[in-house]
């Protein structure tokens, strides 16, 4: 079993530095994290985002919305 001092701490990204990992804007992101769309944590006013979750969710496909056309 792993403990919590083990598992290296992984530093947030602003909503700057995730929309530019998701090359998308700003305000994109931020109506996503507030959708509950994007995996994101709010401290106080702001928005936050690990670089792994992102990772999982584009990998993950999450959110995707099937093409209408077959």
């Amino acid at each position: 079993m792993i403990s919590r001092a083990e598992v290296p701490f992984e530093p947030l990204l602003d909503t700057q530095e995730a929309a530019a990992l998701l090359q998308i804007h700003p305000k994109t992101l931020q109506k996503m994290a507030r959708a509950g769309t994007v995996p994101s944590l709010k401290i106080g006013d702001l928005w936050r985002f690990r670089a792994s979750d992102l990772d999982n969710w584009v990998r993950g496909g999450l959110n995707s919305i099937p093409p209408l056309v077959p």
